[in-house]
């Protein structure tokens, strides 16, 4: 499953100007980044075939002082992942991935803003029947 987060995870370092983290120190304070949870799956099997749906949270943490610049990166990541064509990794057969959710709030310090996406990802073993 790790090829499939390394496959996101490196479609997003290539696509966006900003950093892309999957973990980030609590000391780090240069902003804007983009974070990535691990991907979390649900078995899709079928009575004659096995796969997965993973689903992959990407956060972008943003101290501009209102929502703009949160909304730009994320359209950003949007175009990037939504209905992209990811190639198949050695291990899986990507059937599509496409966005699920999105929003914007504001931290309790009321200036970080952060930005909540989630990406849906269909997939299986490799090799297919």
């Amino acid at each position: 499953m790790n090829e499939i987060f390394e496959a996101v995870y490196d479609r997003l370092s290539a696509q966006l100007t900003v950093s892309v983290f999957d973990h980030v120190t609590q000391d780090y304070s240069t902003f804007p980044y983009v974070k990535m949870d691990a991907l979390t799956l649900t078995e899709r099997d079928t009575d004659f075939e096995t796969g997965f749906t993973g689903t992959i949270q990407i956060m972008v943490y943003s101290d501009y002082r209102g929502s703009k610049e949160v909304a730009g990166i994320n359209y950003e990541i949007y175009q990037a992942l939504h209905r992209y064509d990811l190639p198949d990794t050695t291990t899986f057969g990507v059937t599509t991935i496409n966005q699920s959710f999105s929003s914007i709030i504001t931290e309790n310090d009321g200036i970080t803003r952060k930005s909540i996406q989630r990406f849906t990802i269909l997939f299986e073993p490799l090799p297919l029947p």
